[in-house]
């Protein structure tokens, strides 16, 4: 009898624990605030939930408890709240405010956490990535404790949902998300794709690898590392026979070793060159697979034909901007994608995109680089000002359609009047965005602005503005307001490429004049015949004003031959920067003034460009420089700059567990916002694990400090800014206390092009207060270096200890640093 009771209670319990392993568990109650926080497009906002969360250990909010004021001066307390039908918290509190939630756990154990319309979550404390737009892609494996476990949730739009799912395979694909090239019937290379695959256990994946198989042809694919308790998008290589299908199911298989995992259909689509295609490409920023969507011309025996580099607006993917085209008879329509639909507004990481996007097209279809054109609607427009302006002699002409122009004239990023030294800095690292600033650059080539008069999402006084900011000063613009069109009305119009089939970029023996302003040389650098290098001052607006003497019609027609040419260049921040002369031909002398020093009688070899650096406001001819480690335009910062050369990110294990799993779960973090926001592919490493020559040339995210992370000896042992348990050391500076958080960027010693980049503190309060990640939202400026404390969260800028940049020398001494 004893044994058959026993036996009736290990057969209850498997039941219970079965049933507790199988069911969804619907999260239908909790507290609820409104947002109170000074919300900007800058990594310096308030936001006294998340500083009460960080700085007592036993974070709990209470009904009705007070969280501050907000925005109409009425104070946000926590209320009770319950999920709709749906299963929807819907508030509009939940437009930057709170969520609240706690379950208790039968037992420890593993769940995926299904959640969206979040910013972030804070699962038990530690940080998740979030869903801002509803996306429903966020699928965290969480490790539960046994009792009670908490849910934080930064709300962005009005409504979350969020649940538990059982674990149904530790290892296996997820068939969303996918990015597939299409396979092209003239064509017969292997094509990369990526899939994401879920890893729900507790143990690193190492030796995963994809079998990808099409009409009888396999190829087979090595899985990158995948971290515990996330999800990854991962590269796999396939290859087709190119049937005359529409559509080709290309199966995959998942194996660790011979062990098979998983299985997934993709279904791939086959389009012919006179259809529009996508075509895929591995991404140099971060190793991920990207891609981008082609509309051929329709003249097979075109020879230099011209590119319409064309930016899709947002919640639109490449592939629609591609369809909404027909073919042109002289060029091919290249769409790039932002990384994301909505990606980062054409700034930051999608500027880069579409420059990288470019470059590979320029090199796969041989267009011409005096006939490449840009060109966007809405965001697209947006990104068609700002990389325009950016990149001025890449374009021989721009078409902005219903686009804004600044995010200080749309997107709610106020501009302050008269910062202090301190924002000063933040100011600064975000010139980039200042389209305004560098709208001189379009002089260099001719514009057609579109916007519809009825236009309600992007208000059609963002395009009359430009039209007369550009009325003051530019000769070559032309503009059309659509009587009654509204938002979206196509983009592609006869008349946009008339005006663009009359513009190419001049030669540079042909321009007579030109401007060229950039924000710093590491944002853009080259124009025509100049190469900018280094600023006196980084990262105040710097560039150069450039007339030369050239021949005259008349002078032509009478065949008179200049024997001296005359290039007169007016400077702005400048300490450095390339002249290249190889235009002037080689029995020419020319005469160069900078400012007010002459250089005379420098002869014009075959190949030849002259470097002039300033001493003492006064301009030398100097030798090319050697020393690549200084600033340069490769490798120049501020701090999101490191976020490049397929960067790698770096957790610690000399810690303690408490900082040695904020350091893995901040690593995470990161990788899944970068994932969300950017459709990225992070590889995440502990200190233990990194060698510097197996990652050679790459850029290294490095959590933690000193005293918790390995490899900090090996990449920072000669950095001015030091960071340990208790203490930050910046040059000669030393401030003490376990409170201190630290964000800066330093040149990787062994590489000439990759960064590292710190996200460190002095304790646990300065380690979670580095938690958030606003630096990849679009237009968020941070310097080369930034300290602070948790109280950032709650008194703004007066939480910054130190903020500004390193010399071009990459020290303290020489560099321009404030202090609180």
């Amino acid at each position: 009898m004893l044994k058959f009771k026993l036996l009736l209670c290990v057969l209850t319990f498997m039941i219970l624990h079965n049933s507790f392993a199988q069911d969804t568990i619907s999260l239908k109650k909790g507290l609820v605030v409104g947002a109170v926080d000074i919300s900007s497009r800058s990594v310096v906002n308030t936001d006294p939930v998340f500083y009460q969360l960080i700085t007592n250990n036993d974070f709990k909010p209470q009904l009705n408890d007070s969280v501050g004021v907000n925005r109409h001066g009425d104070t946000e307390r926590w209320d009770t709240i319950s999920a709709n039908a749906e299963g929807l918290f819907k508030t509009p509190k939940l437009r930057g405010g709170y969520l609240f939630q706690t379950y208790n756990s039968p037992e420890e154990c593993i769940r995926i956490l299904e959640i969206s319309g979040h910013r972030e979550v804070f699962v038990n404390g530690s940080p998740r990535g979030g869903d801002i737009y509803n996306k429903h892609l966020t699928f965290h494996p969480v490790q539960l404790k046994k009792g009670k476990n908490t849910f934080l949730v930064k709300g962005s739009r009005g409504q979350v949902k969020i649940q538990l799912l059982p674990v149904e395979k530790n290892i296996s694909f997820m068939q969303r998300d996918l990015t597939t090239p299409d396979f092209i019937t003239t064509e017969d290379n292997e094509k990369v794709g990526a899939v994401r695959i879920l890893n729900a256990s507790s143990q690193t994946q190492k030796s995963l690898k994809i079998v990808a198989e099409s009409n009888g042809i396999k190829t087979e694919t090595n899985v990158s590392t995948i971290v515990p308790l996330t999800m990854r998008k991962v590269a796999y290589w396939v290859k087709d026979a190119y049937t005359r299908k529409d559509t080709v199911d290309v199966n995959l298989k998942l194996y660790d070793g011979n062990e098979l995992l998983d299985e997934t259909t993709v279904r791939y689509k086959v389009r012919a060159k006179d259809q529009f295609y996508v075509r895929t490409f591995i991404s140099d920023m971060d190793g991920s697979v990207q891609y981008f969507a082609v509309r051929e011309s329709n003249v097979d025996t075109l020879t230099n034909p011209a590119m319409f580099l064309s930016l899709h607006g947002a919640a639109v993917e490449a592939r629609g901007q591609s369809a909404a085209y027909q073919p042109k008879e002289w060029g091919h329509i290249i769409c790039p994608t932002n990384r994301r639909d909505y990606g980062f507004d054409w700034e930051d990481w999608g500027r880069w995109d579409a420059m990288e996007v470019q470059k590979i097209a320029e090199n796969m279809y041989g267009t011409d680089p005096e006939k490449t054109y840009l060109t966007g609607h809405s965001m697209g427009g947006h990104g068609t000002w700002q990389i325009g302006a950016t990149f001025p002699g890449k374009w021989a002409a721009l078409s902005p359609m219903s686009g804004w122009y600044s995010f200080f004239s749309y997107s709610n990023k106020e501009k302050l009047e008269e910062p202090d030294p301190l924002q000063k800095m933040f100011e600064r690292a975000s010139h980039s965005s200042h389209t305004l600033e560098l709208s001189r650059n379009y002089l260099h080539h001719g514009i057609y602005i579109q916007h519809g008069d009825s236009d309600h999402v992007v208000p059609v006084g963002q395009a009359r503005f430009m039209r007369e900011h550009l009325s003051a000063f530019h000769p070559d613009f032309a503009y059309y307001e659509h009587p009654g069109r509204k938002h979206w009305f196509g983009i592609d119009f006869p008349m946009i490429f008339d005006y663009f089939k009359w513009h190419s970029i001049p030669e540079n023996e042909k321009v007579k004049t030109f401007e060229f302003r950039t924000a710093s040389p590491g944002v853009s650098a080259s124009s025509r015949f100049i190469t900018l290098y280094q600023q006196d001052k980084p990262f105040e607006f710097c560039g150069v004003k450039v007339s030369q003497r050239i021949p005259t019609e008349k002078e032509i027609k009478q065949g008179i031959v200049l024997k001296t040419r005359w290039i007169d260049i007016e400077t702005e921040n400048l300490s450095k920067f390339k002249l290249d002369i190889t235009h002037c031909a080689p029995s020419d002398t020319v005469e160069i003034r900078i400012d007010q020093t002459s250089f005379e009688h420098a002869v014009a070899d075959v190949g030849e460009v002259v470097w002039f650096e300033k001493e003492n406001d006064n301009w030398r001819i100097r030798q090319a420089p050697t020393n690549t480690f200084e600033k340069n335009p490769v490798r120049y910062g501020n701090f999101k700059d490191g976020f490049r050369n397929n960067m790698i990110f770096v957790y610690s294990t000399k810690g303690t567990e408490a900082e040695n799993k904020w350091s893995f779960n901040k690593a995470r973090f990161d990788a899944e916002t970068f994932y969300y926001r950017g459709n990225g592919s992070i590889d995440i490493i502990s200190d233990k694990e990194f060698k510097a020559s197996k990652y050679k040339d790459r850029s290294v995210i490095l959590y933690g400090n000193a005293s918790t992370n390995a490899a900090w000896k090996t990449l920072l042992k000669d950095c001015p800014v030091q960071v340990k348990n208790g203490e930050v050391i910046v040059g000669d500076k030393l401030l003490k206390g376990n409170s201190l958080s630290a964000y800066f960027i330093y040149p990787r010693m062994d590489s000439e092009k990759a960064s590292v980049v710190a996200i460190s503190g002095t304790g646990m309060e300065g380690f979670k207060a580095a938690s958030p990640n606003r630096y990849f939202v679009s237009g968020v400026g941070i310097p080369d270096l930034m300290v602070f404390t948790p109280s950032l969260y709650n008194k703004g800028i007066k939480g910054v200890k130190a903020a500004g940049y390193f010399g071009n020398d990459w020290s303290v001494e020489k560099g321009d640093i404030v202090w609180k």
